[in-house]
């Protein structure tokens, strides 16, 4: 590794249901189109080790495990960094304010300038502030999972610069294509709701919506998304709501991914109900395995889903019942969604996405295309 430049990556966030997917996706395409490149991976070295491109010839692996919004990891993550490091590359937008080098970001959305219960708590809101400020004025490449993202993150936030901030859409992994081959985890008929249990998932009126509906639908609701030790959860009247729906509605919890392709797989459709979305990767999952979905018509959604989704108005739980029943029982439509679906979940891949985050990084460096490309 003499005489390479070095770029050194956050990976402490590999396991995180949001960016954990992210960084799982784009590693292996960054380590084989920077072979010409030093790649220092910070975060838990043994688990990390698990990962073949861990074992890539330019790879090394340094250990650090702070807690993420912690105090340790502005202290801890500015000293795992290597003083020899050309380049920092973070996945997410809470860097370390500490780190004065060159520094590459990727901002999936701006939910914690946003979402009502982070803008109500002056601490957290204080923090995001300082985070996208710096992030800003210091960063010489931002990655932004898409072109509503920019838009946010424009409006919101001031720099010197726009024109390094780039879009890579998220992709979706080969698996998706042979998810309806793995055993149906359940017997029953149900609609699909992924995502971690917070207020801009705004799964309260999709409970409210499902409870109009029940008796028109055979379905359950099943919404799988960590739902304890969030940081901003939902209500406890959110929770008591579900139990009170009884066995119709079902949190799941987090799941295991096998068995996350089988519940996406085999469920009769999609809901995605979010008020705030900066990408909104599981309506894509299930279009690649031809799985109908219905979308809020906001943020990112109507970018990312195309003509592929049928849409409703979050704010109304009505439009949000109506749009559930139609999409249980409208043959039609739910042939029509599945092969639309289908052919845009093609546009998504993370060969596209980490081509050009390195192609990015490799400029950020100040090095030329390498013959790898």
């Amino acid at each position: 590794m003499m005489n390479r430049k070095i770029l050194c990556i956050d990976l402490r966030w590999i396991d995180s249901s949001g960016v954990g997917v992210y960084i799982k996706g784009v590693m292996p395409g960054i380590v084989e189109r920077l072979k010409d490149v030093s790649i220092i991976g910070i975060g838990n070295s043994p688990h990390l080790k698990k990962f073949s491109w861990s074992h890539a010839e330019n790879v090394k692996l340094i250990d650090c495990r702070a807690e993420r919004y912690s105090l340790a990891e502005q202290i801890q993550l500015p000293l795992a960094i290597s003083s020899r490091t050309d380049l920092f590359f973070s996945p997410y937008y809470t860097i370390p304010l500490l780190y004065r080098g060159k520094l590459a970001v990727t901002i999936h959305d701006m939910s914690h300038l946003t979402a009502a219960e982070i803008i109500s708590s002056r601490v957290k809101h204080t923090y995001a502030q300082a985070m996208f400020r710096t992030i800003r004025r210091q960063a010489s490449v931002i990655f932004t999972v898409s072109d509503f993202s920019r838009s946010e993150l424009l409006r919101l936030t001031n720099g010197p610069r726009e024109d390094n901030i780039i879009v890579t859409h998220l992709g979706i992994s080969s698996e998706w294509s042979k998810a309806k081959e793995i055993s149906p985890v359940r017997s029953t008929p149900y609609l699909i709701c992924v995502g971690n249990v917070k207020p801009h998932k705004n799964l309260g009126r999709l409970v409210d919506a499902f409870l109009q509906v029940q008796n028109k639908i055979p379905h359950d609701l099943v919404i799988v998304g960590q739902n304890e030790g969030l940081i901003t959860g939902e209500s406890q009247d959110f929770f008591a709501r579900v139990r009170a729906a009884g066995k119709r509605i079902h949190l799941a919890g987090h799941v295991s991914y096998r068995e996350l392709l089988s519940l996406v797989a085999h469920a009769r459709a999609l809901i995605m109900p979010s008020l705030y979305e900066g990408f909104g990767l599981p309506p894509v999952e299930a279009m690649a395995v031809g799985v109908p979905v219905a979308v809020s018509q906001t943020a990112s959604l109507p970018e990312v889903c195309g003509d592929a989704a049928l849409y409703f108005d979050p704010l109304s739980t009505e439009d949000i019942a109506n749009k559930l029943v139609k999409i249980v029982c409208d043959d039609d439509l739910r042939e029509q969604l599945k092969e639309k679906g289908m052919e845009r979940s093609k546009m998504f891949t993370w060969q596209s996405c980490s081509s050009t985050t390195a192609e990015a990084l490799r400029k950020s460096l100040g090095i030329a295309t390498s013959s790898y490309e």
